[in-house]
């Protein structure tokens, strides 16, 4: 708050209206016709390469709204039916210290300012390969989000062919689909990205749940601590894990090292399978040490780049996935009002409402019984 009063007293004093800055108290809108050429010289790179991308673009709009009308009616079938199958769907609101920790906050910030960044890029590529002309386009910042917007020239756009249309509408959330995968491959193989820089050394198994009607409960293991060895063989991974409690008998009586100290646990029985022990552990991960290899490197770094990484597939995903959803004002909408005018429907306006009525139903059905069985989630 004490940085926006700055901002607004800065804006007042200085009058940078007159440098196109506006929208304050809510937010700061600097247009500039620096980004309009920005945007038509990437455009005119390679016109016939844009038009691929964006026809590709139709199929994965297409493809995610009905992915995401799939994930929330099985979700919310199971929040009904098998809650123990069900996924937390909530939103995350952006306010550190409330709804998410100091520790999350940057990334969360970083994520969702790519995400609009990346998003109106897209649709002003678009906009520009199919002749629609941009009316302005810009910079703007809201309070921690940062990005960047374009504004069509809606008389164009709404002339413009319903093909074209749907290449616009479903650029934005396209593009972030994509990026996020990309996100999601390098999460997936973060060791091996790391290892040109730095040595991944496993140390571990570090401990998430302890629960209080498990045998591992009474022997003062806790939640933080990091599993090191099993009756004085070394553990440097879940998978050494498993190995050693493949030879464990339920009931034996083990030792467990940690870094923090040894605890004695007798091994219960596993539920899933009763000829296995079972320490009654649960939440497990690898802890990783990341070693540089070069002096000038931080030993820090490869855990933010972890964390980033992570945010980033999330945040892309799942904001262009809700985005592709036929709810008014969101690109889905507008992706099946066009769509339905491209197929000649009839009654497209009773479809479309349809549409919106059951995308917010679900929606909401989804939110509210999430919070119901899990509680407001705080990252």
């Amino acid at each position: 708050m004490a940085v926006w009063i700055v901002i607004s007293v800065a804006w007042w004093a200085f009058r940078a209206q007159r440098f196109g800055v506006s929208g304050l108290p809510f937010y700061l809108l600097y247009r500039t016709t620096r980004l309009n050429n920005l945007i038509e010289r990437i455009s005119a790179m390679s016109p016939k390469a844009w038009r691929i991308i964006w026809n590709i673009g139709i199929a994965i709009g297409a493809g995610s709204m009905a992915f995401i009308f799939y994930e929330l009616i099985l979700n919310l079938l199971n929040l009904v039916f098998r809650s123990e199958q069900a996924a937390a769907i909530q939103p995350i609101v952006p306010l550190p210290g409330l709804f998410v920790s100091f520790e999350t906050f940057p990334y969360l910030v970083l994520a969702l300012s790519i995400v609009v960044a990346s998003h109106e890029l897209s649709h002003g590529i678009a906009s520009l390969g199919d002749h629609v002309p941009l009316k302005s386009a810009g910079l703007f910042f809201a309070h921690v989000l940062m990005g960047g917007f374009v504004e069509p020239d809606e008389e164009k756009l709404n002339q413009a062919k319903n093909v074209a249309k749907l290449r616009i509408f479903a650029a934005g959330s396209s593009t972030n689909i994509l990026l996020g995968i990309c996100f999601i491959v390098l999460l997936s193989n973060f060791p091996a990205t790391i290892a040109p820089f730095y040595n991944v050394v496993a140390t571990g198994v570090q401990i998430g749940s302890v629960p209080d009607n498990l045998p591992a409960y009474s022997s003062g293991l806790k939640a933080g601590d990091t599993v090191t060895s099993i009756n004085g063989t070394t553990v440097s991974g879940i998978a050494d894990l498993r190995n050693v409690m493949s030879k464990v008998s339920p009931g034996q009586v083990i030792v467990v090292g940690t870094k923090t100290g040894s605890y004695t646990v007798r091994t219960g029985v596993d539920q899933n399978n009763a000829s296995h022990a079972m320490i009654g552990i649960s939440g497990l991960t690898d802890l990783i040490v990341y070693d540089p290899k070069l002096p000038f490197l931080s030993s820090d770094f490869p855990n933010i780049l972890l964390h980033s990484e992570y945010w980033l597939s999330v945040v892309l995903v799942s904001v262009a996935l809700i985005n592709m959803l036929p709810m008014y004002p969101f690109d889905g909408d507008k992706f099946i009002e066009t769509a339905l005018n491209l197929l000649g429907l009839r009654r497209t306006k009773v479809i479309r409402s349809a549409l919106n009525v059951t995308a917010y139903a679900l929606l909401f059905l989804n939110i509210g019984l999430s919070l119901f069985r899990f509680g407001f989630l705080r990252y």
